[in-house]
């Protein structure tokens, strides 16, 4: 048993010799341990979050019928669209202007009455002021003007109203836009209040997301935010966070967030559904690694750099987790070659050899922007 034993140590010790597949080893001391590092520069990072909304359009509008009356004309369809003021449909307005000629009349004589007795009450003040009336029938003549005075407001509010029952008949959008829905059909007789037609203005959308609040605690109206919908797979509309709700809601027991997005060529329609991202915070000139290049020592976080071919146990303060990584508030320089694979089998002052170069993970620049959607979380070294 003895003798195997010496005989497996003295193979070990071959094949760790040099020229054997150990790695590199100083003279009399361990084998140097391959590793991979990085190399920390200060880099521009943005703190994402993502939710899923509906796109609405800016102005929705259903318009209906102020006034009954049969449909004469039909002057839209589906998709066109109109301008504010621009006729939809006008309804049969022949007992609108019948309704107005005869309120026009009954003005002309409330007209007539007021008139004479506006005279008759000027005669009846002459007369009365030289003692000549009494008392009674100057009371009478103003009593009688007063009444006079009244029914021909009674007949210019009357006039009014017909001339708007006659307005009522040619239906108008009240905004610019694309009519959606068209409701009724020419000869339906329809009634005040009745749905006509539909009209949105897409120039501008919004879409409605709930946070819970560890998302929405660093997002703040005027944010950026980016909006995608499976409509257009790889396109990306630009658009501002309009408001954050100061209160959450009672049943889902998330924050209300409105995002507006300029809908030019209208290609943003209403009912999308659309996966938004907001841009919660931005890092500028700081420190990010790997979160799994982080290891905990004696109960706090730590990283190996190289230095000297040596393997240096420094202790990190950490900040921010973006995504898989974190910001590194203090423990680290510029410049430093954090130890990026390997870590797990060094110790202080191990000798190290660095495999291959010390290049930047895939997609990242010195300097560059990390975007990745995350929760917010801190993570504090003690």
């Amino acid at each position: 048993m003895r003798r195997m034993l010496l005989l497996l140590t003295l193979a070990v010790l071959a094949g760790c010799g040099p020229g054997g597949e150990g790695g590199d080893q100083a003279e009399g001391g361990p084998a140097a341990t391959p590793v991979e590092v990085y190399v920390v520069e200060p880099e521009t990072a943005t703190l994402e979050v993502s939710a899923t909304g509906t796109v609405a359009a800016r102005s929705d509008v259903a318009i209906s019928a102020e006034t009954a009356g049969r449909v004469r004309e039909l002057l839209v369809t589906v998709g066109d669209r109109v301008e504010r003021g621009e006729a939809l449909v006008t309804l049969d307005g022949e007992l609108a202007e019948l309704a107005l000629d005869r309120a026009e009349a009954q003005l002309l004589m409330a007209e007539a009455d007021l008139s004479r007795a506006e005279s008759n009450l000027r005669r009846v003040s002459e007369l009365w002021e030289e003692g000549d009336l009494s008392d009674a029938d100057y009371e009478a003549a103003e009593a009688a003007e007063k009444a006079a005075r009244g029914s021909y407001m009674a007949a210019l509010a009357g006039r009014a109203t017909a001339a708007r029952q006659l307005r009522n008949t040619r239906i108008e959008s009240p905004i610019a836009g694309l009519v959606a829905f068209v409701h009724v059909e020419e000869g339906q007789l329809i009634a005040a209040g009745t749905p006509v037609a539909h009209v949105v203005n897409d120039d501008t959308v919004e879409v409605d997301v709930g946070l819970n609040e560890d998302q929405m605690i660093d997002v703040s109206a005027g944010g950026r935010s980016a909006v995608r919908v499976r409509a257009y797979p790889g396109d990306e509309f630009e658009g501002g966070v309009e408001y954050v709700g100061p209160k959450a809601d009672e049943r889902t027991r998330t924050y209300p967030v409105r995002v507006v997005v300029p809908n030019r060529g209208g290609r943003l329609r209403s009912g999308m559904v659309a996966e938004v991202t907001l841009a919660a915070r931005e890092f500028d000139a700081v420190l990010i690694i790997e979160r799994d290049w982080v290891i905990e020592r004696f109960g706090e976080p730590a990283v190996f750099v190289v230095a000297d071919s040596l393997a240096r146990l420094r202790r990190v303060s950490l900040g921010t987790i973006i995504g898989d990584r974190v910001v590194v508030d203090s423990g680290l320089e510029p410049g430093d070659r954090v130890v990026s694979f390997g870590q797990e089998q060094l110790s202080e002052g191990a000798p190290v050899v660095v495999r291959g170069d010390a290049d930047r993970p895939p997609g990242i620049e010195a300097g560059g922007s990390v975007a990745a959607d995350a929760q917010v979380e801190t993570q504090r070294g003690r």
